[in-house]
């Protein structure tokens, strides 16, 4: 595990403000995330590293909407806050288990993500990864490359 230092922050606040101004988009939640972990700067922002992008917002925002085109479908928005702490706690665990953000998007639905959000957003954020893990009854251990690949093997070997 990675410590949480200076850059994370940076970066985790980054993702944040990011999530936080995707509600002024005219495309859903749901589409908004949906783009942004198929975007080129996920791919920049996984590689944990403030050197290798702009932690400009607007241009962040640009660059998602010129890379997918801009779009209205979709109605469903969360709350800018509850968008701001999605994108942050994204951010921190990817940051601090080193692990990409596709994968955390499958472990911890962003819906999910909202549902706790009001009982989670005051806490601690490793508060909130362990009772994510505790919700979702799995361990820690998910988030080791050689775990994850070692509980496929036996899954396969079962088969």
């Amino acid at each position: 595990m990675r410590k949480f230092d200076h850059t994370g922050l940076l970066l985790a606040e980054y993702q944040g403000k990011l999530f936080e101004k995707s509600c002024d988009l005219n495309c859903s939640t749901g589409i908004f995330i949906r783009r942004f972990l198929h975007s080129d700067l996920l791919k920049k922002l996984d590689l944990n590293d403030t050197s290798k992008l702009s932690l400009d917002v607007n241009e962040g925002i640009t660059n998602i909407t010129e890379q997918f085109g801009d779009s209205e479908y979709g109605s469903v928005k969360y709350s800018k806050s509850s968008m701001f702490w999605i994108g942050y706690m994204y951010r921190y665990i990817s940051y601090t288990r080193e692990i990409n953000t596709v994968l955390l998007s499958k472990l911890f639905n962003y819906k999910q993500l909202n549902d706790v959000y009001f009982s989670f957003h005051t806490q601690d954020p490793e508060w909130c990864v362990r009772n994510l893990l505790e919700i979702n009854n799995i361990s820690e251990d998910i988030f080791d490359n050689n775990c994850r690949f070692k509980n496929l093997i036996i899954q396969k070997n079962m088969y």
